[in-house]
């Protein structure tokens, strides 16, 4: 069968190799002119998960990761100002890794002549037995079968599911990174905290990553932090005007930023944060900007047409859930094929199985959002017992996707 990825990156690159793998004849197609390059960011993900990608030779046996057991839930006060109070915390399964690094790994098990670069899709016609591509340098392609693992901006999306537009969930999230070199105490960094903020809503969360070569050397690792913070829909402009005094749409990439508005999320902080992690922030350069957004998808695929990944529902990028949904995507899809007499049915039967799936992600994310954002109960303030509490009334915890462990898993300290 001749599959058409559109999209080179993590969840384009499962697919085409596990797709390549079941004897499918696998064509990836990316908009970009050169290879993906991060600027030395991370992400999080379950050791459950990374262990499925090395039993599935998707990466090297000893890719590196960054690993925390243990979730802080903390808050800034005025008798420690430094790294704040530390009334909660949860056990965790939750690796980290570089996402340079995590797409070397891939994209080297994807055949280079079947990676095709500068190839932007334009559109795409179902003619019932096959699908027409038409990309923007004038080419015409032929596919028995089309998935779209293009991201959050899914053309895909957008062209089986027109009606579905993805709502602002009333905050933003601020990111950077700073090399751990530039630390001089590298103790607090041995931990995952989330804090949440002493007099406004939403939260911070900071973790580290192995370098783009793999070292998780302290020195030679990579401090990842984000801020949650609420802004209303009205103000937007204000966050999403860059440098060049153009308005972006929804995220406001590295080094577009305008330094008024970093310098103004730096001050904010300072006031928010513990001293220590204030002064990451007060180091960091070239971050960025992203609205958060969610959508409800009422399906994965129509006819030879499926989405994978990111391209599917948009859900809370607080669930760490991005890696388990673009190697779940994949792999359901080769088994429901290998199931099914014909491309058509298998990709119904496919996209009723991640619809369920991806619902379940959008509820964690919901209750995640309510907990971390909005309703915080008062670190600083309530009883140990108060604060178990409130966690477990606040999180279900959906075991195959999450890296939260078992909710009696809860230490209070």
């Amino acid at each position: 069968m001749r599959a058409a990825i559109i999209g080179g990156s993590l969840s384009g690159c499962m697919a085409a190799i596990l797709l390549g793998r079941a004897g499918h004849d696998v064509t990836v197609y990316e908009r970009s002119k050169s290879g993906l390059v991060g600027r030395g960011g991370g992400l999080t993900t379950s050791r459950k998960v990374l262990d499925e990608m090395k039993s599935r030779d998707l990466i090297d046996a000893e890719f590196p990761a960054s690993p925390f057991d243990i979730l802080r839930m903390c808050k800034r006060t005025d008798d420690e100002p430094y790294l704040g109070v530390n009334p909660l915390s949860a056990a965790i399964d939750m690796h980290c890794v570089h996402w340079g690094g995590l797409w070397r790994n891939l994209v080297k098990r994807v055949p280079s002549e079947r990676y095709k670069r500068g190839r932007t899709l334009a559109a795409a016609q179902d003619l019932g037995n096959s699908i027409k591509l038409v990309f923007e340098d004038g080419g015409v392609e032929d596919a028995e079968l089309v998935l779209f693992c293009d991201g959050y901006n899914s053309m895909g999306r957008l062209l089986l599911f027109p009606e579905v537009e993805p709502g602002y969930r009333g905050y933003l999230v601020w990111r950077g990174i700073l090399p751990d070199c530039e630390v001089a105490d590298h103790a607090p960094l041995a931990d995952h905290p989330r804090y949440s903020y002493v007099s406004i809503k939403g939260s911070f969360v900071s973790f580290v990553i192995p370098s783009i070569e793999g070292s998780t050397v302290p020195g030679e690792r990579t401090i990842n932090w984000a801020a949650y913070i609420p802004a209303d829909a009205g103000d937007l402009d204000h966050f999403l005007i860059d440098r060049h005094g153009t308005r972006r749409n929804g995220t406001v990439p590295s080094g577009e930023m305008r330094d008024d508005l970093d310098d103004e999320l730096k001050a904010l902080m300072a006031r928010e944060l513990p001293d220590y992690y204030a002064d990451i922030l007060a180091k960091s350069t070239g971050n960025q900007i992203q609205l958060i957004y969610t959508s409800e998808l009422p399906g994965y695929g129509k006819g030879r047409m499926g989405l994978c990944g990111d391209a599917g529902m948009v859900v809370q990028p607080m669930t760490g859930a991005g890696v388990f949904k673009g190697l779940s995507n994949a792999a359901d899809l080769v088994d429901a094929l290998a199931g099914h007499a014909d491309v058509p049915t298998a990709v119904a039967d496919w996209s009723r199985r991640q619809t369920a799936v991806a619902r379940r992600m959008l509820a964690l994310g919901n209750q995640m959002e309510d907990a971390f954002i909005w309703n915080t109960i008062d670190l600083a303030g309530a009883t140990a017992e108060a604060c178990r509490a409130w966690w477990s009334r606040s999180i279900t915890i959906p075991g195959e996707f999450s890296y939260f462990a078992d909710i009696d898993d809860v230490v209070l300290t």
